[in-house]
């Protein structure tokens, strides 16, 4: 069932969250995934959101952006919000989305023809996955600093705005946030290994850092 909702956008230490989740034993899916492509794609006019009873959490996109419908279908899960330095979040947002895995705008025609067709390849399909997402999130899935930077703190704002103190968790993992943040508010014993630190880009030499990793 249900019980922990990742609202954090991409690349605010949602992977180590996600690990730091199985370490407790709070499995869960993270990033992407089919399960609200209906959603994503328009074709599912009254989605019904209580679709996650055999898992125990969702993590980063585009999960975190419908943390509003996820908690009225599970109103007894808790929302755990990762956030950080917007011009740092920044920084690592547009390089992953405009030099590691940029994708363009609209797809090409032989990528129009071939879906008519129903001939696109496995990663013309994941591209307009992507797509779809990033037009949803940000309105662009081309990464521009003003529109991005407004959409992040508009979302940060709203989330805290939205649910309930009680049920809420800030957290800064970037700024070193940890276990003694999470425990408390999962209410588990705090492990004896360190809290994890994924998915880190080196902003002088991104090529190496895998896409579709967050």
């Amino acid at each position: 069932m249900l019980s922990i909702i990742g609202a954090g956008l991409s690349r605010t230490g949602t992977s180590s969250l996600h690990l730091a989740l199985d370490i407790v034993g709070i499995k869960g899916i993270h990033f992407l995934g089919d399960r609200l492509n209906d959603v994503l794609d328009g074709s599912n006019p009254n989605p019904d959101f209580r679709r996650f009873d055999d898992v125990d959490a969702v993590i980063d996109l585009p999960y975190a952006y419908f943390y509003r419908e996820l908690h009225e279908a599970y109103p007894d899960s808790k929302v755990i919000l990762t956030v950080r330095d917007v011009d740092e979040w920044w920084k690592s947002i547009s390089t992953l989305f405009n030099i590691v895995a940029p994708i363009p705008e609209h797809p090409t025609i032989r990528q129009q023809i071939a879906r008519r067709l129903g001939l696109e390849s496995e990663q013309t399909m994941f591209d307009a996955h992507r797509r779809r997402i990033r037009n949803c999130v940000y309105g662009s899935s081309v990464a521009t600093e003003f529109l991005y930077k407004t959409k992040y703190t508009r979302h940060n704002a709203d989330v805290v705005a939205a649910i309930p103190a009680d049920r809420l968790l800030v957290m800064n993992i970037a700024a070193g946030d940890g276990w003694d943040k999470l425990c408390p508010f999962l209410g588990v014993a705090t492990p004896e290994t360190p809290f994890p630190r994924a998915n880190t880009i080196n902003y002088e030499d991104p090529a190496p850092w895998t896409r579709g990793r967050r």
